[in-house]
């Protein structure tokens, strides 16, 4: 794709317009993205099965090469440098979906990611509903003890919601599950849904739980200081973290989010003090957003981070 315009409305849509890679049997990047189309986990509006074209296609935006000169990576204007210039990427499309059949598709990812992990490939999962997340991170249950930091509105520990121990309101409990897990910790919970004993639940393990309101009051510097070494690091984004003003996109926004400066800051200070193993951003539902600014900016999200994670 070197020498061409390459409008971001020209061309078929790969995540920031890197190389599509059909099987993972052939991914040879440092990077590899994979989409997730399922959404069968929510328990209110659905939707998020569309968020990977989205994201992929509002990715258009960033593409990987400069348009006029083929440089690949980022000019970052703020710090006067550029990044990912040296680090290679691939989209490995979207992992095979079969409607009603969640044990079928949890299967599909696990896979899937375990596959990019033995190509020795970070795993960039594009959601799909919450739900997706708990397959995504069984898959890493050979690679020693890692922690999770969970950016989201709510904890999604729900042990189960009318018998459902599977949906999107319960991925955090499942992982807590896991005896490769070490801490979690859980950023900008808000609102008024979430039961007590979730709170407690979670307090007992031990794990962090940071609300929206501190890291507006003291900021991300701070509010990081209050955050041990995680070590290996897996990342989830629920994109209901940001206000809602700024991404409506998705199916249970809550008043009082992060702004875009807060969560990256937070981000680029999670990479720069641990190992990051692996990240998903979920929950994109582009039926509810026309103006398409919330997967322009989980697009957004994603190239910045990966840029604090490979420099």
């Amino acid at each position: 794709m070197e020498g061409k315009t390459n409008l971001a409305f020209t061309g078929i849509a790969t995540f920031c317009r890197t190389p599509h890679v059909p099987s993972i049997d052939e991914v040879q990047a440092d990077v590899a993205v994979l989409g997730i189309p399922f959404d069968e986990g929510v328990g209110y509006r659905p939707g998020t099965r569309f968020g990977p074209r989205s994201i992929r296609e509002y990715s258009m935006r960033f593409p990987y090469f400069d348009r006029t000169g083929g440089q690949r990576g980022y000019w970052d204007i703020e710090k006067r440098r550029w990044f990912l210039t040296e680090t290679t990427m691939v989209d490995c499309g979207d992992v095979d979906v079969v409607p009603l059949d969640m044990a079928y598709v949890h299967r599909q990812i696990e896979e899937s990611v375990r596959g990019i992990l033995r190509k020795g490939a970070l795993p960039v999962s594009l959601g799909g509903d919450h739900s997706v997340t708990y397959p995504v991170v069984k898959a890493f249950n050979d690679q020693g003890t890692i922690s999770l930091v969970q950016f989201d509105a709510h904890l999604d520990r729900r042990e189960e919601v009318g018998g459902v121990k599977y949906g999107h309101g319960s991925p955090i409990k499942r992982i807590s599950q896991l005896d490769f897990i070490d801490k979690i910790v859980t950023v900008g919970l808000r609102g008024l849904r979430a039961p007590e004993e979730d709170y407690l639940d979670a307090e007992a393990r031990g794990d962090i739980l940071i609300p929206a309101h501190k890291v507006r009051t003291f900021g991300a510097a701070k509010t990081l200081s209050g955050i041990p070494p995680l070590g290996k690091c897996y990342v989830t984004i629920d994109i209901d973290v940001l206000d809602p003003a700024l991404a409506p996109g998705t199916g249970t926004p809550e008043a009082e989010g992060l702004s875009f400066h807060q969560l990256i800051k937070m981000l680029q200070g999670l990479a720069a003090n641990n190992q990051i193993v692996g990240l998903d951003l979920v929950e994109v539902n582009p039926y509810l957003d026309p103006t398409g600014r919330t997967p322009l900016f989980a697009a957004q999200l994603i190239v910045e981070f990966l840029g604090a994670i490979f420099g």
